[in-house]
């Protein structure tokens, strides 16, 4: 089942059903993490971009058979973090996921009734009292997503990764609750190198379980989900929380604006997203708020295509913890193919000059508040900040980002991190 599925579907309307009210509506209650420093307003600084390597991976792809695991690894992908959901338990490591594991394996915490209550679910024996009543012309319309009842492990899923491929967990997380307490289908995160899950394989409710107060996702308020996402993080330093295909879902500016604000290890939002949607537009208009936004490039379920959201991270090392650190610190650019067509061989601004380079020719333009603000071609940029325009007025750049198009009929276009122009 897709995400579009999911939205047009049971799991959309019964969001406004039963337990919306029941649950907490306010942001008493959010557990606690330790605090985190701001968002790195200037990415790449302290880089060494002679020593680089760039590790392909993506934030938000999902993989429900081998064929898709295959995808990735002919982009050369070098991290998977794949994006499972329903439940909201990341496939990690791949080696250990079997058919119907997490029906048979649900060790993770779930809203029941409006409380929260620990694991593990044993659904062949929680649902068998109401099996009768099961829908099966709903069923068979998603019969490759809901396994027969009852639940029997299958087979492993995956192959072994080939050496040197890292895997770190992930998943994308929906189902939240508002501040009055009423729910925001549209919203979906993902927390790379987070081991936090949450909700059940039930999202159409076709085995009831929703009918008999199982949440099917979060079911809390979105800043406590958020804590428990960073509270799950394998390192303290490394990975966050992403928001997800915002153009898709039309998200509001204003929820995006509190999620960013909610805590720094809300990294950013998807700027390339399902089935090509580009949300610059929510881009820039967060950055020239001034808040800190790293933008994010992924295929989500679209991994057939040539236009393919890839992350590439610039470490020194090739290891899961300093992937996971470029992530945090922002030492990532977006590619649309990612199919090594086009790289950046450095990105810097010394607090007065933005440069770029590629390692081919291309197309540049330097994007702050004010649109681009300068385009060359060739294969470097270099942009000043004016000063007046940098300190006074209305009309000062905020930020800057550059972006490049590759200028071989490749069709490869890359986009930097964005620079906050003020400290």
């Amino acid at each position: 089942m897709t995400r579009r599925e999911f939205v047009g579907g049971t799991a959309a309307s019964a969001a406004s059903g039963a337990f919306a009210a029941t649950l907490p509506a306010s942001k008493s209650g959010i557990p606690k993490v330790p605090p985190a420093g701001p968002r790195n307003r200037r990415p790449y600084t302290g880089l060494d971009w002679s020593k680089v390597v760039r590790v392909k991976t993506t934030s938000h792809g999902h993989a429900p058979n081998q064929w898709w695991v295959d995808q990735y690894l002919k982009r050369g992908f070098g991290l998977l973090t794949l994006s499972n959901y329903y439940p909201s338990a990341p496939w990690w490591p791949l080696s250990k996921m079997t058919e119907n594991y997490w029906r048979l394996h649900h060790d993770h915490p779930v809203m029941v009734n409006g409380v929260r209550k620990e694991g593990p679910f044993d659904w062949n024996k929680i649902i068998a009292p109401w099996k009768h009543t099961f829908d099966q012309k709903a069923a068979e319309k998603f019969r490759s997503w809901a396994a027969k009842y009852p639940f029997v492990e299958g087979k492993k899923m995956f192959k072994p990764l080939p050496e040197g491929v890292l895997e770190a967990p992930n998943a994308e997380h929906h189902g939240f609750l508002l501040e009055n307490g009423k729910t925001a289908p549209s919203l979906h995160m993902c927390a790379p190198g987070s081991a936090f899950a949450s909700g059940t394989f039930d999202a159409h409710n076709l085995c009831k379980t929703y009918s008999h107060g199982y949440h099917y996702g979060s079911g809390e308020f979105w800043g406590t989900a958020i804590n428990r996402m960073i509270a799950g993080l394998i390192y303290a330093d490394g990975g966050g929380v992403t928001i997800n295909h915002p153009s898709w879902t039309k998200l509001d500016r204003e929820l995006m604006l509190k999620l960013l604000d909610h805590d720094p290890r809300v990294l950013g939002i998807e700027v390339i997203e399902d089935s090509g949607h580009n949300s610059e537009n929510y881009w820039d208009w967060a950055l020239s708020t001034g808040r800190q936004c790293f933008g994010f490039f992924v295929p989500d379920w679209h991994v057939e295509n040539k236009m393919f959201g890839v992350n590439v991270l610039c470490v020194q090392e090739r290891t899961v913890h300093a992937c996971l650190k470029a992530y945090r610190e922002g030492n990532f650019y977006g590619a649309l193919n990612g199919l090594d067509e086009l790289a950046f061989t450095r990105i810097a601004f010394d607090g007065t000059t933005v440069t770029a380079a590629t390692d081919k020719p291309a197309r540049f333009e330097v994007i702050t508040a004010h649109g681009v603000v300068k385009e060359t071609k060739g294969l470097e940029i270099s942009w000043t900040v004016e000063r007046e325009a940098y300190w006074q007025g209305p009309g000062h750049h905020v930020f800057a980002r550059v972006k490049a198009y590759a200028v071989d009929g490749s069709e490869e276009v890359l986009f930097s991190q964005p620079f906050m122009l003020k400290s």
